[in-house]
C-alpha cells in the first residue's frame, strides 16, 4: 500500500525504492533469478489501448506538472489470443494513486468483476474471444521494471493465465521514436516474486510514426481541456448528485432504499453496492411521499371498484377523472424537478462524454449512479401515472 502521509514536504518514493530499505524483503529476494532480459513474443498493441493509457496517465503526470505532483495510475487490459498472437485491444483506467504507488480498493475490484463479466457477455454475443489479459500501470520518471509489489500483482494475473502481461508506461521515456511503454511478464511465475521478469517486444497496430503523431494530439487535447472536464465531473458529483438528487428525494421521495444508497454515494468507498427496487419491499423503506401516493391509489381503486360493482357508471367515470387529476397534480412538481436534473445532467455529459475513455472507476461509477437514480425515479413516476389511469382490469 502506498504511503499516504500528509507531510507534503516529505519526498515520496516508489515501491521499488522503499523495498531496498527492507532487510527482510531483500534477504528473501537475494536468491532472485538473474536480471530481466528482452524476450520476443508475438504481441500487438492496438491504438485504442495505447490512447486510453496515455490519455489517463497524462492527467496525473506530465512535463508541465511539478514532479512532486506526479501520480501513478493503474488499469486492466482487455484482449484476445488469435493464431498465437496476443492482441491488446483495450486498456481500462481504474484508479489513481500517489507519487509512489497505487492503492487498489474494494470499488476497483467490483468494477473489475463487472468489466470481466461484460467482456465475457460481449465475447459470447459477438463471437469473439476477448478477456482480461493483464494489467497496466505507470512509473512516472522511474522507468520500466516490476517492483516486488508489482511482481505480486503480476502473479495474480499470470498464475491463472501464463500469457498474462503487464504494460508499464513512463511519460519521461516517451521521446524520439519511443512510445514510452514496455510489456513485461514473469519468467518463472511458479517461484513467486523471486522470478526474474522479461521485457517483451511490442508490435503496434499502426506504425510508430503514426502512433506518435496521434498520441501527441491526444496528449495536447487532454492537458488543455481536462481541468474543465474535471470541473464538470465535480459538478455532477456535488451539485447534481449530493444536492439536487438529495433534495428531490427529501421532498418527493420515490426510490425505496435511496437514502441508504446515497449515504454510500457520499462515502465513495461503498458506492458500488446498488440496492435494486425489487430487493427493497419492506414498508419502512418506502419514502413518505411515495407511501402517500400508493395509499391514495389503493383507496381510489377500491372506491371505484365498488362504484362499478354497484353499476353507478356515471359516478364511476366522474370519480375516476377526479382521482386521476388529483394523483397527476401531485406528481407534476417532482416530474418538473426530475426533468431539470435530467437536462442539467445531459449538458454536463456533452462536455464529459468525448473524454469518457479517460475516466477511472470512481468517475465512471459516479456518473452511473446518477444515471441509474434518474432512470429509476423516472420509471417509478411512469408507473404511478399509469396506475392513475385506474384501469381496474389490469390492477
Amino acid at each position: 500500500m502506498p504511503n499516504l502521509e500528509n507531510d507534503t514536504e516529505k519526498k515520496k518514493t516508489s515501491y521499488y525504492e522503499r523495498s531496498l530499505d527492507s532487510p527482510v524483503l531483500m534477504k528473501f529476494l537475494k536468491n532472485k533469478e538473474e536480471k530481466s532480459t528482452v524476450s520476443k513474443k508475438n504481441l500487438l498493441l492496438k491504438w485504442k489501448a495505447y490512447k486510453r493509457i496515455i490519455g489517463y496517465s497524462y492527467r496525473y503526470a506530465n512535463n508541465e506538472l511539478n514532479e512532486n505532483k506526479w501520480r501513478e495510475v493503474y488499469g486492466i487490459l482487455i484482449g484476445s489470443i488469435e493464431d498465437d498472437k496476443e492482441i491488446i485491444k483495450d486498456a481500462v483506467p481504474m484508479v489513481v494513486g500517489d507519487r509512489a504507488g497505487v492503492k487498489y480498493e474494494s470499488q476497483q475490484y467490483v468494477d473489475m468483476a463487472q468489466i470481466d463479466a461484460s467482456t465475457y457477455e460481449r465475447a459470447i454475443r459477438d463471437k469473439k474471444n476477448d478477456f482480461i489479459i493483464g494489467w497496466w500501470h505507470t512509473h512516472p520518471g522511474f522507468g520500466f521494471f516490476l517492483s516486488p509489489i508489482d511482481c505480486l500483482t503480476q502473479l495474480g494475473y499470470q498464475i491463472p493465465n501464463p500469457n498474462a502481461l503487464a504494460l508499464v508506461f513512463d511519460h519521461t521515456k516517451k521521446k524520439g521514436k519511443s512510445l514510452g511503454i514496455a510489456a513485461i511478464n514473469l519468467r518463472n511465475p511458479e517461484i513467486g516474486v523471486r522470478s526474474a521478469y522479461d521485457l517483451l517486444e511490442l508490435n503496434y497496430e499502426l506504425d510508430a510514426k503514426e502512433m506518435i503523431k496521434r498520441s501527441e494530439k491526444v496528449i495536447e487535447k487532454t492537458k488543455k481541456i481536462f481541468d474543465k472536464v474535471e470541473d464538470h465531473l465535480n459538478y455532477c458529483r456535488d451539485v447534481i448528485g449530493k444536492k439536487a438528487l438529495t433534495k428531490l428525494h427529501n421532498n418527493f421521495g420515490l426510490i425505496s432504499g435511496f437514502k441508504y444508497d446515497f449515504a454510500k454515494f457520499n462515502n465513495q468507498e461503498n458506492l458500488y453496492v446498488w440496492e435494486n427496487e425489487s430487493d427493497v419491499d419492506r414498508e419502512e423503506n418506502i419514502p413518505e411521499f411515495r407511501k402517500t401516493i400508493e395509499t391514495q391509489l389503493e383507496d381510489y381503486a377500491e372506491r371505484l371498484l365498488k362504484l362499478r360493482q354497484q353499476e353507478e357508471l356515471e359516478q364511476f367515470e366522474k370519480q375516476k377523472e377526479k382521482f386521476r387529476k388529483k394523483i397527476l397534480k401531485q406528481l407534476e412538481e417532482p416530474q418538473e424537478f426530475l426533468n431539470k436534473i435530467l437536462e442539467d445532467f445531459k449538458e454536463q455529459l456533452k462536455i464529459i462524454f468525448p473524454y469518457f475513455d479517460f475516466l477511472d472507476t470512481n468517475e465512471r461509477k459516479t456518473l452511473e449512479f446518477i444515471d441509474q437514480s434518474i432512470h429509476q425515479y423516472h420509471d417509478i413516476l411512469d408507473s404511478l401515472k399509469s396506475r392513475a389511469l385506474f384501469d381496474l382490469n389490469k390492477q
